[in-house]
């Protein structure tokens, strides 16, 4: 396992250290776990429509899922954690996250003032595991990808055709009111996350899909997690679209074998498992206590979500597109995005795609006329030829697929692009063409620049490994921290920097 484990909640670095290890139970291979619901049993409002007619060129095969390989975390292992502190954090307030004391981080790091703490500071958290999920597949991973089977599936009308209490919610989000299914097919995009499992986890644990109307405590946390101040559709939503990446992106790039439950304790992932099913059981563990676990893991849990995916959505197995991403991947060439013969900055090495659990798969970029987060008047470029898929609140995707879709072949992200002149949706571009300027729109950011991500077939891609960030030359390479790191083009090296300085980080295209 690598020994740099990525981690939401602010955990930035993070090394695991085995210690007590058993030996891994047998692995499992179910191509079909959940026993098939009876046609005859149910009402037609219930009954798992027919698959939805693929309307993209790519074929959706249906098969056995590829076995992987088991990871060394194991129950009694002990994880060793290292936690960065940033600005408002308290020793409590890291404690409660994790599901330690005060007191147990205090003696790990030789604190002699629990209240000082420095923003940077690296403290040391231990975490032992105490069992781990089933080793039974769940879902191909292709279900949980926002991917080419997504193209196929008409969220809102899918919506609308149950009636549920889904159908006629509305929620102002960030100043503008949106549609229940809007909220969906938002998350969805940002995430890169598939609608239908979102769709399956509010049916799962409040019935919002089909009832008419859910419990109260089910319509203030839609998607189960109750330890937050996070009420509402779209911030649970958002919150389970992080753990189902952090499950999955963990388990493709061998960073997380472990998922934490709601009161702390951490388990394994269970051997023989897939990503998109590792994705699903790290967020059925965090809105689960270890007490509940054996049911919600062994008998109504894990199996009741199938059953609420499959009274919407049929098996899942039928939507398996097989491997999101060959082994031999090759990226397109891309261009820096830029205007030719003018120096930009590279102030961000490889970080989260898009939020907590992403893959490092993101660049940032700005040029010399930064003053905070005014809208800069210099031009972000297009880096390769393709067409714009969405254009709104700071993102820019464009499509470099012949079918126009980003959740098929590859795409990017163009992130942080003011309103001011910004490319529209449905324009096709030629590498070089304008896309917009550099703002702080969009996410978080502290000055106005340029945040850059790549995906293919939906998910996003890691900025290093064996298909690295490429712009022209220029080479990714990860740092031990997020946002560290470096672009390197033959003898020549840049390292990522929050200043301005051409000898350090600057690129003259």
């Amino acid at each position: 396992m690598k020994d740099l484990i990525r981690w939401a909640c602010g955990i930035a670095c993070a090394v695991i250290l085995l210690a007590c290890a058993d030996e891994p139970p047998p692995q499992t291979t179910t191509r079909d776990p959940t026993p098939a619901i009876s046609a005859a049993n149910q009402s037609a409002a219930t009954r798992p429509p027919a698959p939805t007619p693929t309307a993209t060129r790519h074929p959706i095969p249906i098969g056995t899922p590829t076995l992987d390989p088991p990871r060394p975390v194991h129950s009694g292992d002990v994880l060793t954690l290292t936690y960065t502190v940033r600005r408002g954090d308290t020793l409590s307030g890291i404690a409660y996250a994790i599901g330690a004391t005060p007191e147990e981080l205090q003696q790990l790091n030789g604190l002699r003032d629990p209240n000082a703490l420095q923003v940077g500071q690296q403290l040391l958290i231990r975490r032992r595991i105490v069992g781990r999920t089933p080793s039974i597949k769940l879902i191909p991973d292709s279900e949980l990808v926002n991917g080419p089977t997504a193209a196929a599936f008409d969220a809102a009308a899918f919506i609308a055709q149950q009636g549920g209490y889904l159908s006629r919610y509305t929620e102002v989000v960030a100043g503008e009111l949106l549609t229940g299914a809007q909220i969906v097919e938002r998350v969805a995009e940002q995430f890169s996350v598939h609608p239908r499992i979102l769709l399956a986890a509010l049916e799962y644990v409040g019935g919002w899909v089909t009832q008419a109307q859910p419990a109260e405590d089910q319509l203030r946390y839609p998607l189960g997690y109750k330890r937050t101040s996070l009420e509402g559709l779209n911030a649970q939503l958002n919150w389970a679209a992080l753990r189902l990446n952090e499950g999955y992106y963990g388990w493709r790039l061998n960073t997380r074998g472990y998922a934490r439950l709601d009161d702390g304790a951490y388990l394994a992932i269970g051997p023989g498992v897939n990503a998109g099913t590792a994705g699903l059981q790290n967020y059925l563990a965090a809105i689960s206590t270890l007490p509940d676990w054996p049911t919600i893991a062994e008998s109504d849990g894990a199996r009741a979500f199938m059953r609420a995916y499959r009274r919407l959505f049929g098996t899942p197995w039928q939507y398996d597109f097989g491997p999101l991403v060959p082994d031999d991947l090759r990226q397109p060439p891309l261009a820096l995005p830029w205007r030719k013969g003018e120096t930009w900055y590279f102030t961000g090495g490889p970080h989260s795609a898009w939020g907590p659990g992403t893959p490092w798969g993101a660049l940032d970029f700005t040029s010399a006329n930064v003053a905070g987060c005014a809208e800069l008047p210099d031009w972000v470029t297009a880096v390769a030829d393709g067409v714009i898929t969405r254009s709104a609140r700071g993102e820019v995707g464009q499509s470099l697929d012949p079918s126009g879709d980003e959740r098929i072949g590859w795409s990017v992200l163009y992130l942080h692009i003011g309103s001011r002149n910004r490319v529209p949706v449905g324009a096709r571009v030629k590498a070089g063409d304008p896309i917009g300027h550099p703002s702080c729109e969009g996410g978080l950011a502290q000055a106005a620049h340029l945040h850059l991500a790549r995906k293919y077939n939906g998910e996003w891609i890691n900025a290093q490994g064996a298909t690295p960030f490429d712009l022209e030359g220029w080479i990714a390479v990860e740092g031990p921290r997020e946002y560290d790191g470096a672009l390197v083009q033959g003898d020549l090296r840049r390292e990522a920097c929050q200043c301005k300085r051409p000898d350090l980080n600057g690129i003259t295209r």
